[in-house]
């Protein structure tokens, strides 16, 4: 059962019920009805109620930005605007944003450099094994780093996961660094979350302060996040490959910092080409998805975007159907939040593709 909606300026998108007589409204952006903004509000209503029918799992939370207004905010099982979600895997598209602000502000590293040069605590883990010490921080980035890792089609609990064996380990940075190389880093796309876990020692010694700290002063502090966990590792640095919780509307502000181009009001958050660099697809995984600097895109024969005028949508994928699209063309910004199967985690593709773009009537050229 939905236990709350939130409104646009008619008592908001009318066929979201409202339980709460004096909802208080607080957000980054004004909210509009559909129509206003040339979405139809009759193809959100179905998608609304396809939802709280169960026919896209369990979903938590749904929001859709347009044209700098927020045109749909809605809650389900029992949850609201001021839960916490783990977003698991979408953890890295934070850090991503993250390595976009580092970028800013230290302009003498590159995505060139080797990784061997900022993790000095960990240069004995270097000595053995050929070619990682070869590893750029691009390589980590596009998960083509080069490490036999085992991680996709396993069972999450079975220590033949080499992300389960890293996380139940003493220290999690040497077990990914302690890992053989299956060939040369840059030409073989392999998911591999320790990519994600190396980034919070490197990023730390790059910057001169833990990432989470970092992330507080340079990216939450300035976009209003102010509620967030981040679950630690046992040598006290944050879990920078599934570990972050955050509300929706965090996530929300994420993608609207990226339709900005990394500025926030009179601020520039991270380096102006990020959004260009990070979002361009690095690595093809199927068919379907490319992978780029910890986010992922549609190819161009993926279905999703089929009527795009642009193939410019990226989005972050999380664990259980944590999504953040971005679609910069349509100035265009889509979260989810479930706790889906596996096998269910794409239905918010779905949703994007039959609903919410279909309900887009100016995606034509």
């Amino acid at each position: 059962m939905m236990k709350r909606a939130i409104y646009s300026s008619f008592c908001i998108l009318m066929f979201c019920a409202c339980q709460e007589e004096n909802p208080t409204i607080d957000s980054f952006l004004e909210y509009d009805n559909p129509f206003r903004e040339s979405i139809d509000a009759g193809k959100l209503n179905e998608l609304n109620v396809e939802i709280k029918n169960g026919s896209f799992g369990d979903i938590h939370s749904l929001m859709i930005l347009r044209n700098d207004k927020i045109i749909f905010e809605n809650y389900y099982a029992d949850y609201t605007r001021e839960d916490l979600h783990p977003i698991g895997a979408s953890t890295q598209s934070i850090v991503s944003t993250l390595v976009g602000v580092m970028l800013k502000e230290h302009p003498e590293v590159t995505l060139r450099d080797k990784i061997i040069d900022h993790l000095s605590n960990y240069a004995s883990h270097f000595d053995d094994i050929p070619q990682k010490d070869q590893i750029e921080i691009r390589h980590l980035l596009s998960n083509t780093s080069g490490f036999w890792w085992e991680e996709w089609g396993k069972p999450a609990d079975d220590v033949s996961n080499d992300a389960y064996a890293m996380s139940i380990s003493s220290d999690w940075v040497g077990a990914v660094l302690s890992t053989p190389m299956i060939r040369e880093p840059g030409y073989e796309f392999n998911f591999n979350s320790g990519n994600g876990v190396l980034m919070a020692p490197l990023m730390e010694e790059i910057t001169g302060m833990e990432l989470e700290q970092y992330a507080t002063e340079k990216l939450f502090n300035p976009l209003g996040i102010t509620e967030w966990t981040w679950e630690k590792v046992p040598q006290n640095m944050v879990n920078a490959s599934w570990g972050l919780h955050l509300k929706p509307m965090d996530l929300a502000k994420i993608g609207y910092l990226f339709l900005q181009e990394g500025k926030w009001g009179d601020q520039q958050i991270f380096k102006e080409d990020w959004l260009a660099t990070s979002s361009r697809p690095r690595a093809s995984v199927t068919g379907y998805y490319n992978y780029n600097y910890f986010w992922w895109s549609f190819t161009n024969n993926a279905n999703a975007v089929f009527r795009l005028e642009e193939n410019d949508v990226f989005f972050s994928w999380g664990d259980g159907g944590q999504f953040l699209f971005i679609i910069p063309h349509l100035d265009m910004v889509v979260v989810t939040t479930a706790n889906n199967t596996p096998e269910d985690e794409t239905l918010a593709v779905v949703m994007l593709r039959d609903y919410i773009l279909e309900s887009t009537n100016d995606i034509y050229p």
